[in-house]
């Protein structure tokens, strides 16, 4: 047997072998993958953080410190220092800010909702009864479904019901005091290593990416290493700008949101602009998860609002699928609507919501490298003209000719063109 063929041959067994033992010992194995990632959580954490952080550093160094470069010296060499600290300040300066102004205002918000829900399901109760037996003449009696159900949730809300649950809850969660104290502090001991771990991969990552490069040419294929280098740009590039585009775009129509309910009077419009900025992260659903909700709270304390608030949130929806997401994403998904949809779907049953976050990113880096493959092979057969133009349905419905360099639409033979790939059969 050849060398290489024996080679590829032990690789396969041992594979197979690798696969089979982690079959047959999947609790230990699943256990084992639990306790590693409790320990390298800390540096998942850093890593998502220095990635957050990553681009408001790379705008100090490059851009607004980069006079200090000029003067050398001493100067130069903080120049990287200074935008990492500045950038670290701004970033959690604005969210201890954010947090600091909204929460204690969401938190009255809330409460007040609670508080003055009976009142507001009272009144809806009257809206309804008289709407529908003034243009549907629908009588509700006392005992109707609807009836049932909104004084069942009023009681739930602000009765006995919710009263019993909290008790209950409490009373479980009594003899787990000790262990939710671990978890929160668990918790915190993660986030604070993380910002450590994060401060020491922004300002080693010019090394780090060396490092890698220099592992991946030692150990990598020399024919897979141009390949390796352009996923890895590939995903980069897809990832940052959707996470930072998302992030940006979801605050706009938050605050876009708060403002138009503002004008227009709506109730609890803090409270509703947080849930609306969200969800409107998750795509495709998030506007819907976020505005059903909103409007259920505001038909319960005022139908008109509740129709007023609706109409404009189609708008700002309109508004932010058609000018504010294509300004600031731009043609960073790369994929229809149609694989957005699908990609969440999957990602979401799969992973919940952390999955509904980066099934898009994730589904498109693939989407894009399957794109590639796909066109290299079309070149290499010499039918790339043949699908250089996607189809219209008209294109669709029509017979494919026998001909197969013939296109659907004009039927006329296309000049095959010649590839490097192409060699003459000898014959």
């Amino acid at each position: 047997m050849e060398p290489k063929k024996f080679k590829s041959l032990l690789l396969l067994i041992t594979f197979t072998v690798f696969l089979l033992f982690i079959m047959i010992n999947f609790g230990v194995v699943w256990e084992l993958l639990g306790i590693l990632v409790t320990v390298l959580m800390p540096f998942f954490v850093g890593f998502l953080i220095a990635y957050l952080i990553n681009l408001p550093y790379v705008f100090f160094a490059d851009r607004a410190y980069a006079g200090l470069e000029k003067r050398g010296g001493f100067l130069a060499k903080m120049r990287k220092p200074l935008a990492l600290i500045t950038a670290y300040i701004i970033v959690f300066g604005v969210i201890v800010f954010l947090v600091g102004i909204l929460i204690p205002q969401l938190v009255e918000s809330t409460n007040r909702l609670i508080q003055n829900f009976s009142d507001y399901a009272k009144s809806f109760q009257v809206f309804l009864t008289d709407f529908l037996s003034k243009y549907f003449s629908i009588h509700l009696d006392s005992n109707s479904d609807i009836i049932n159900f909104i004084n069942n949730l009023v009681k739930m809300v602000t009765g006995g019901e919710l009263n019993t649950f909290l008790q209950n809850l409490a009373s479980t969660l009594a003899p787990s005091v000790f262990d939710i104290t671990r978890n929160v502090t668990t918790t915190l001991i993660n986030l604070g290593m993380g910002i450590v771990v994060s401060v020491y991969l922004i300002g080693c990552k010019d090394k780090l990416i060396f490092q890698s490069k220099k592992l991946c040419y030692a150990y990598v294929p020399q024919k897979a290493v141009p390949k390796v280098m352009e996923i890895a740009d590939l995903s980069n590039n897809i990832f940052g700008k959707f996470v930072y585009g998302k992030i940006l775009d979801s605050m706009i129509v938050g605050v876009l949101c708060f403002i138009g309910m503002s004008i227009l009077n709506i109730e609890y419009a803090l409270l509703i602009s947080v849930i609306i900025g969200i969800t409107n992260i998750i795509p495709v659903f998030g506007p819907f998860l976020g505005a059903i909700p909103s409007i259920f709270i505001l038909l319960m304390i005022d139908p008109f609002q509740a129709i007023w608030f609706t109409i404009f949130i189609l708008a700002l929806q309109q508004l932010d699928g058609n000018v504010i997401g294509p300004k600031i994403l731009g043609n960073s998904i790369g994929i229809s609507g149609f694989w957005i949809m699908a990609s969440v779907i999957v990602g979401g049953g799969l992973f919940g919501f952390l999955g509904m976050l980066l099934a898009v990113p994730v589904f498109s880096t693939f989407y894009v490298l399957f794109s590639r493959m796909v066109n290299n092979r079309l070149i290499k057969n010499g039918r790339i003209q043949d699908f250089s133009n996607p189809p219209t349905s008209d294109i669709i419905r029509q017979k494919m000719p026998k001909d197969p360099r013939k296109t659907a639409a004009s039927g006329k033979p296309v000049k095959r063109v010649k590839s490097k790939f192409d060699f003459k059969k000898k014959k």
